[in-house]
Order: C-alpha cells, then sequence, then structure tokens
C-alpha cells in the first residue's frame, strides 16, 4: 500500500507513496482521505517548524499535542502528495465507478486555509494536467472521463453506444442557492420528486462533449464565487460550492435497449473558521456564521447515519441545511463517496486540525448503498436469453 521514504524528523516529515487498491470499492461505498498540506510561511513566521501532527504511515496519522491521538483512515496523503498522484488514487477509481453506473461524491472538508480549493480546483486558469501540474480533481476528472468515453465508445461500436454528459455548478452562500453559471439566478429551490430525485429548480444546465467545455463551465462558474480575505486565508470561500455532472449512456444489446446513468458531485466546502482567529466582523463575520452552522449540521447528519448503521432509531436532520439536503443521497443513500479531509500540519492550527480529523473518523463509519442506475427495455424472448446469459456468466 505505501513506501516509507523519509525518516522522523519533525522538521522533515516522511514520506509515503500511495497506491490504490483496485478492490477497495468492491466491499467499500465510502472513502476518507486525510490531505496534509505543506507549512505556510504564516505559520513558520509564528510558530517556526512546529507540528501537531505525525504520519506513521499511508493509513495512519497522529495528533502529538497532549493527549496524543492516533487515527486511521483509508489513505494519508503526506504534504509533498503532487495533484496527479492524489488524482490517480482517489480520482480515478471514482472515474471509473461512473462509467459503471454509480453516482460518486467527492468532497474536500477542513478548516479555513487547509487547501480545500487547491485540491478541488487548484489552477484551472491554464488547463488540464497535460501542461499544467497545478490543476486540481475536478479538470482531472472530466479530462480522465471524456477519454474513457471516447474508449469505451470504440471498443463498443457494434453496440451503438452513446454518451450524454450534463454539467451545472452551484455555491450555498449565506443558505441561499445561487446558480455560478447564471448569477442572476438567486435564491433557488430544493426540489425532491420520484423521478428527478433531489434537484435545484430552474438550475442552468450544460451539455458538454469534452473536457475543454466542462472545464470551461468550471472556470465561468468559479469566477462568480463568493470569495473574500481573512486574517487565515488571503482568498477564503465563502460558500459551499458543488459542481455536478449527469453522465448517461445509452447502446443496443441481442434486442434489448440499456439505459444507464450516473451523478457525479464534486464539492469544495467552505471552511470551518474560528472568530478569534479569522477576524471577521461584519458581514465575513455573517458569512462564517452560516458557513459554521451549516458545517455543524454537517456533522450531526454524519452522528445521526452512524447511529441507523448501527441499527439504532434515528432522526437524520437533512433539511436543517441547504447543503445536506442538497446531499443526502451522497452522505447516506445511494452514493459511492470519497472525503478529503484537508488540515495544516502546524501547531498554530492544532484545535482545529484535531476537530478536522475527529470528523473524519467518525464519516468513516457512514454506510451507503450505492446501486447500478440502469433501466432496460426489449422484447420478452430477448429479455429471458439476457437474464439467463446473466446467470451463466455469475
Amino acid at each position: 500500500m505505501l513506501s516509507d521514504g523519509g525518516d522522523d524528523d519533525s522538521s522533515a516529515p516522511a514520506r509515503f507513496e500511495l497506491q490504490e487498491d483496485p478492490s477497495f470499492w468492491k466491499d467499500n461505498n465510502v472513502q476518507v482521505v486525510i490531505r496534509v498540506r505543506p507549512l505556510s510561511s504564516s505559520e513558520i513566521s509564528v510558530q517556526g517548524e512546529k507540528r501537531c501532527v505525525r504520519q506513521d504511515s499511508g493509513q495512519s496519522i497522529t495528533w502529538t499535542c497532549h493527549p496524543e491521538s492516533r487515527f486511521t483512515f483509508d489513505l494519508v496523503a503526506d504534504e509533498h502528495i503532487t495533484q496527479e498522484s492524489l488524482f490517480k488514487v482517489a480520482g480515478v477509481p471514482m472515474v471509473e465507478n461512473c462509467m459503471a453506473g454509480y453516482n460518486s461524491c467527492m468532497f474536500a472538508y477542513g478548516q479555513t486555509g487547509s487547501g480545500k480549493t487547491h485540491t478541488m480546483l487548484g489552477d484551472i486558469e491554464n488547463g488540464t494536467r497535460r501542461n499544467n501540474e497545478n490543476c486540481g480533481m475536478t479538470p482531472r476528472v472530466f479530462e480522465h472521463l471524456f477519454l474513457r468515453i471516447q474508449k469505451e465508445k470504440e471498443i463498443r461500436r457494434d453496440e451503438k453506444l452513446s454518451f450524454t454528459c450534463k454539467c451545472s455548478f452551484l455555491e450555498i452562500y449565506n443558505e441561499q442557492i445561487l446558480d455560478l453559471l447564471n448569477p442572476n439566478a438567486t435564491n433557488l429551490q430544493l426540489r425532491e420528486d420520484a423521478k428527478r430525485g433531489m434537484h435545484v429548480e430552474n438550475l442552468t444546465e450544460h451539455e458538454v462533449s469534452n473536457a475543454r467545455e466542462a472545464l470551461q463551465q468550471l472556470i465561468e462558474g468559479a469566477a462568480n464565487r463568493k470569495v473574500a480575505s481573512t486574517n487565515m486565508n488571503r482568498a477564503s470561500s465563502r460558500s459551499h460550492s458543488v459542481f455536478t455532472c449527469l453522465i448517461e449512456s445509452k447502446w443496443e444489446s441481442q434486442g434489448i435497449k440499456h439505459h444507464r446513468f450516473s451523478h457525479l458531485n464534486l464539492v469544495d466546502l467552505a471552511g470551518s473558521e474560528r472568530q478569534k482567529s479569522s477576524g471577521a466582523e461584519g458581514e465575513r463575520l455573517k458569512e462564517a456564521s452560516n458557513i459554521n452552522k451549516s458545517l455543524s449540521t454537517l456533522g450531526h447528519v454524519i452522528t445521526s447515519l452512524i447511529a441507523v448503521s448501527n441499527k439504532k432509531s434515528q432522526h437524520v436532520p437533512y433539511r436543517d441545511s441547504k447543503l445536506t439536503f442538497l446531499l443526502q443521497d451522497s452522505l447516506g443513500g445511494n452514493s459511492k463517496t470519497t472525503i478529503i479531509a484537508n488540515i495544516s500540519p502546524s501547531s498554530c492550527c492544532a484545535a482545529e486540525t484535531l476537530s478536522t480529523l475527529k470528523f473524519a473518523q467518525r464519516a468513516k463509519h457512514i454506510r451507503n448503498n450505492a446501486i447500478i442506475n440502469e433501466d432496460a427495455s426489449g422484447d420478452v424472448l430477448s429479455m429471458r436469453l439476457e437474464i439467463q446469459h446473466l446467470k451463466e456468466r455469475a
């Protein structure tokens, strides 16, 4: 799973090479990844090289303050990991799940300034990974997705395989849903129905046919997102953003028409923050209050889901915030979900780092029930033959 290429010197943290386990998603629907970012220059000026965490392996990390606490996760990415390496272990399997018809979600969690937007978006102005090593998870996901679509269409040409991809991009700002692809659309409403499931009414949706078009929607929407400067982050996200892609495929096989679809949610959460540390006042303080309230609700939802998974009768408070109401399927339903919890290793962030590690530890106990979203139609004889064929393969 890993190779240790470093030493125990706190000023030179050990390096751990991560490798994806191809069988992981067969038995698990929720993956929790910790990403440790490098110390910032401002942290070094305050606390020097003093750290509050020590990575023990590619799956474990210790919070070294008193009392010392050790945590184990699916993956722990050290502060040296590249955007490309993180994508290979966390992003590639997610794309494969989407291609197979599973709803998938990835969201970045952590205090403000911990590297969430760098992880999810990175440098998106200069294109995809072919010419930009700093681009984040989302542009890489779409480049890989369309490469996989093209390959699948070539392999299955005889089945008349076709794909459709539709993208939308929203933010939740002060508990209001705003359309990032249409800034004039504000206070949009969440709706739930049997056919479409949970969706945002009147949200702009664009069909895209390649990675460049998807990236263009991402760049356009990201430019409209609410950001502001605080003491902890000069470009702090003041909203939660959700970039969604609906991937549909259709094909014919032995007289049967197949329709497969999956929803892909890529979520960049606003960071939790303490007013004392961030120096938030006025509008910034109102934003921080709403951010912390929705993140607190997220924590309550996860605690309730753990109780449900332990066969306890428990109300899950999805409706207590727009964020959890929108993402309820990803958090406790039909989805394969990856949570990337971003932390700072600096001692000056010790309290928030411990809080994030505890959140991530609880999230690991969520039990989703992910199923392939597929419909089939055709004549009765063809359907029977297909069923017999599947039984023989089993």
